[in-house]
């Protein structure tokens, strides 16, 4: 009877092993150094979706360092994924990645990115790691698909995943004619989802410089953080709501003047959001329109006349025709949590020529 009940002990101890074996197994095991101290991290492993297919493996994956989601470059990047040329040069510690006439050069060790020669602040360094024992080169997932090349970034928490999707491109790089009046209006986002990166321009950039003409607030700016916050309006709020802002059902207590939303249409979203460096997911509730005009009205109103206490939290907005002036006015008042959102954006803007509806 006692050699039975060891038996069991023996079985049971087993089992947990093998639980708490196979737990480790579908984690992340990586070590990393920075400066002369070497760091061990052993948590969550993040599958990376590139155009909804994963690019990354079991062996390769996606890892939380420091706040941020890195990535390694060659699996996710190069060998599957968009296929970047990428090219590492060992002595000066320098990855260059080339991909569709846009070329990013990043720096191990160091917490900036040259793209097409323009140098860019970003929150953390590449670096090395060690996957199970082997050295592989990681680099920052926002930074690089987002401030490098214009794709869109989301990050899931509760399904450990980052989802890249690229903008769709055509082979006419012509520019883009502005229109001398707006020949679009009561359209709804349904329109956007088979549109490429310069019909979306087209179709949206007489809107906005028609918007720029009444209020003051550069199409470039609102072309861009459409872009950005609606990934080309075809992104679920946009689809659902003709939200292209990621405009809020409460924004400054609603106080302010000018809002075309009628106060009770809405839908709810999982979206997210940046606090203290870190990435999260909430779910939120966000206003629904008739159109994108609408949509397009209601945030000039916003930035124009809403107030932090007595004071406009927009202030200066109009009174300046610097772009980049303009969106540092409104991150600086709270519009979004991303610390990389101004330069985000004046990426889309350089790199789309959106500044040509500025007229």
């Amino acid at each position: 009877m006692q050699h039975v009940t060891k038996l069991k002990k023996l079985v049971i101890f087993l089992l947990a092993f093998v639980m708490i074996t196979s737990s480790v197994g579908a984690s992340a095991a990586v070590t990393y150094q920075k400066g002369s101290r070497t760091y061990s991290y052993r948590g969550s492993s993040y599958t990376v979706y590139y155009n909804s297919k994963q690019v990354s493996t079991k062996k390769k994956t996606g890892v939380l360092i420091d706040g941020s989601i890195m990535i390694p470059y060659k699996a996710c990047l190069v060998k599957r994924g968009p296929k970047m040329t990428a090219n590492y040069n060992k002595s000066s510690k320098k990855l260059v990645l080339s991909y569709n006439g846009t070329k990013v050069k990043l720096f191990v060790g160091k917490k900036k990115i040259k793209v097409n020669g323009a140098k860019k602040k970003i929150s953390i360094a590449p670096l090395f790691v060690k996957f199970n024992g082997k050295k592989t080169l990681v680099i920052p997932a926002r930074a690089v698909f987002e401030e490098g090349f214009g794709f869109t970034y989301e990050y899931h928490k509760k399904k450990k995943a980052v989802y890249i999707t690229e903008p769709e491109t055509t082979t006419n790089s012509a520019p883009v004619e502005v229109p001398e009046t707006p020949q679009i209006s009561g359209m709804t986002a349904a329109a956007f989802v088979g549109m490429s990166t310069s019909q979306f321009i087209q179709t949206m950039g007489p809107i906005a410089q028609a918007d720029y003409r009444k209020t003051g607030i550069l199409a470039s700016v609102t072309l861009a953080q459409a872009i950005l916050e609606s990934g080309w309006g075809k992104s679920e709020l946009a689809q659902k709501g003709n939200n292209l802002f990621g405009m809020k059902t409460i924004l400054s207590g609603n106080t302010w003047s000018g809002s075309v939303w009628d106060g009770y249409n809405s839908v709810t979203i999982n979206t997210g959001e940046e606090y203290d460096g870190k990435h999260v997911t909430i779910s939120a509730p966000f206003r629904k329109y008739s159109c994108v005009e609408q949509s397009v009205a209601d945030h000039s109103a916003y930035l124009l006349n809403a107030k932090d206490g007595s004071s406009y939290r927009y202030a200066g907005l109009t009174s300046t025709n610097s772009y980049k002036k303009q969106l540092t006015i409104i991150k600086n008042g709270g519009y979004a949590t991303s610390s990389t959102y101004v330069s985000q954006l004046s990426s889309l803007i350089e790199r789309y020529g959106l500044n040509q509806y500025d007229q």
